[in-house]
């Protein structure tokens, strides 16, 4: 028995490779990640659109529902929306991005985001990657995904329920 039978222990798992990583990282790969770091570094001289720039007319933004802000979007006004709920927790943000990775049209942003809670002044620090799905140079898919939900909910005093509107 394998390593990973023993860890199993029983549990029934089954595993599909739909994606190869054969010609992943070619010129419309690199283009995309670059378009996303480009964003990213036109926020830091002020232009806070510059992802909203980037995303087409049929975008969907998607936040876990275990979060406060938990919500999933489709288009451009509805993605504002989406975004704006993230910000209305948080009296304070602070974003380091570590590392870009990408492949084909999806392009993932590696961070360490630390947020002050507007309602407990409490401090949130974690891992938290933004996944970019890509067409034509467009943001079609956007999605941020946070190690730890449970945290953003105790540093939020919200362990139950939603903020109005979610």
């Amino acid at each position: 028995m394998s390593e990973m039978e023993k860890a199993q222990d029983g549990a029934a798992f089954e595993l599909v490779i739909s994606a190869f990583a054969d010609d992943a990282h070619d010129d419309r790969a690199r283009a995309n990640r670059d378009l996303i770091a480009m964003a990213y570094q036109e926020m830091l001289v002020g232009n806070n659109d510059a992802l909203f720039d980037l995303l087409d007319p049929s975008v969907e933004f998607h936040e876990a529902a275990s979060l406060p802000y938990g919500v999933d979007c489709k288009g451009i006004d509805q993605t504002k929306f989406g975004v704006a709920g993230m910000f209305s927790l948080w009296s304070k943000l602070h974003i380091e991005i570590l590392e870009y990775a990408y492949v084909n049209d999806i392009v993932i942003v590696y961070l360490i985001m630390t947020a002050h809670s507007r309602a407990t002044g409490e401090v949130y620090s974690g891992n938290t990657a933004e996944l970019f799905r890509m067409r034509d140079g467009r943001i079609i898919e956007w999605r941020p995904i946070y190690w730890d939900t449970h945290k953003v909910l105790e540093v939020c005093g919200l362990l139950q329920g939603k903020i109005d509107g979610f």
